[in-house]
């Protein structure tokens, strides 16, 4: 049995099969353990993690150790690029050994930040000025929203202030996070983004550790390439927080709710997203008539053909079903971005034998496109598409696109097949037997085994 070269997926699938081996719960039973704790209300001191929610996982992705590790299961394998301070703050950030601090916070009180920082950073002040913390009450609805926030917290709230996110002082100055500032006063949203974790990936609570966990990541570090990867690390890390939706520091959710807070990460020819939908026809209806519709209401009050005279990422793709909408896009996820290959192909190269004797769940099987769990997403798709279209047509359409995704996966067997031969008669150059070691491939194959990898993806690595 060979390993198609083209499989490169099932690898970065792998390390996420490999939590088990390394102490770290499955997304499953990740899923049932925080279902077994009581949602009782616990004051910001004690706030649950949303981001990492186990003591395993907080330690690898959460707990500061400044420049001296990475993140993940290789932590220990590459030194982060300074940039990682501000990308991954809870994890990298080093306060500026900047004597003078002490001699402002003489002069400065924590509620006189707005003050000082007036002169330093302008641009920071005036957007938080525009932005609804610093006007908590400004209408009826937010008002509403803030005595909610202020019977949780158990205080009054006039103000969202500097050190509310950023803490009291210089001297214990933090960056925030969905755990240490925002998901303190907006539990739901917090809730709703951790619960990303029981659909697998992808998914956007696990997007920084997916970047980092894969083995051309650390690789590169080891190549002393590091900075190289600084593309990928801006999205996969805006994915797994707040401010990459609705950006500092004005946090709008109307801005959050447009299809440009997608389109910064969502596009490019590895997931061209953006440009799909922009070019069309719902998109060019957005364009042409978007700077009108009312962002400002929430999703499960949006009027479609009223007040949306066309669909948005958001309206599609955080339906939850039953008239609901979350902040998790991931909830009806069926093809899982087209990167595993399907059970309903009948693959005659060597895509037939995927998962090439893989042992480790949730990447010991093929996908199920028209499994009973992917059958009842697809009706939750069209009790959705069925605001607009009728459900015939509806049903037709994403019918066809699966027939569309399937030719695809039939296209690929074809060029895999032709890959097969060129392999077996030796027409490689330079040999696989000559080239170098898959990224990481050494620490990988000794870590699992023949046992766990299948001995065709354990000899790939070896």
């Amino acid at each position: 049995m060979r390993v198609p070269f083209t499989t490169a997926v099932v690898v970065s699938l792998l390390l996420w099969g490999m939590a088990p081996l390394l102490g770290l719960p499955a997304p499953a039973e990740i899923a049932a353990a925080e279902a077994e704790k009581a949602p009782a209300e616990k004051p910001p001191s004690e706030a649950k993690s949303y981001a990492y929610p186990t003591p395993e996982l907080k330690k690898m992705y959460e707990t500061n150790v400044g420049l001296e590790k990475g993140d993940g299961p290789f932590g220990d394998a590459y030194k982060p690029i300074p940039m990682h301070m501000y990308l991954n703050p809870s994890r990298h950030y080093i306060r500026p050994d900047i004597s003078m601090f002490a001699d402002l916070m003489k002069k400065f009180g924590p509620e006189q930040c707005v003050e000082c920082h007036e002169n330093v950073t302008p641009g920071i002040v005036n957007a938080w000025k525009s932005s609804t913390h610093a006007q908590p009450k400004k209408n009826e609805y937010f008002a509403g929203k803030t005595a909610d926030i202020e019977k949780r917290l158990g205080r009054e709230v006039t103000e969202v202030m500097c050190a509310d996110c950023h803490g009291k002082s210089h001297d214990v100055l933090q960056m925030p996070t969905v755990d240490n500032a925002c998901g303190q006063c907006h539990p739901q949203q917090g809730e709703e983004l951790a619960s990303e974790r029981e659909h697998g990936r992808p998914n956007h609570v696990q997007s920084w550790e997916a970047n980092v966990i894969v083995p051309w990541y650390i690789e590169n570090y080891r190549r002393g390439e590091g900075a190289s990867q600084i593309g990928c690390d801006v999205c996969h890390v805006e994915m797994s927080r707040c401010d990459g939706c609705h950006t500092r520091h004005i946090f709008s959710a109307a801005e959050g709710r447009r299809p440009e807070a997608c389109a910064s990460c969502h596009m490019g020819p590895d997931h061209p997203d953006w440009e799909s939908y922009e070019h069309s026809k719902m998109g060019i209806i957005y364009h042409l008539e978007g700077h009108d519709w009312p962002f400002d209401k929430p999703l499960a009050e949006v009027i479609p053909g009223k007040d949306y005279h066309s669909p948005t990422c958001q309206y599609c793709h955080m339906y939850k079903g039953g008239g609901k909408w979350i902040i998790s896009p991931v909830t009806k996820g069926i093809w899982r971005m087209g990167t595993v290959p399907p059970k309903e192909v009948d693959f005659t190269s060597s895509l037939k034998d995927y998962p090439y004797g893989i042992n480790l769940p949730p990447i010991n099987k093929k996908l199920e496109v028209r499994s009973p769990e992917s059958i009842q997403k697809r009706e939750t798709w069209l009790e959705l598409c069925g605001r607009c279209h009728s459900v015939r047509f509806a049903r037709l359409w994403l019918e066809n696109l699966d027939e569309y995704m399937f030719l695809g996966w039939k296209k690929q067997d074809e060029a895999q097949k032709i890959m097969d031969q060129v392999v077996a008669e030796g027409l490689l150059d330079p040999s696989p037997e000559e080239r170098a070691c898959y990224p990481m491939g050494d620490v990988l194959a000794d870590a699992l085994g023949p046992d766990k990898l299948g001995m065709g993806v354990y000899k790939a690595f070896k």
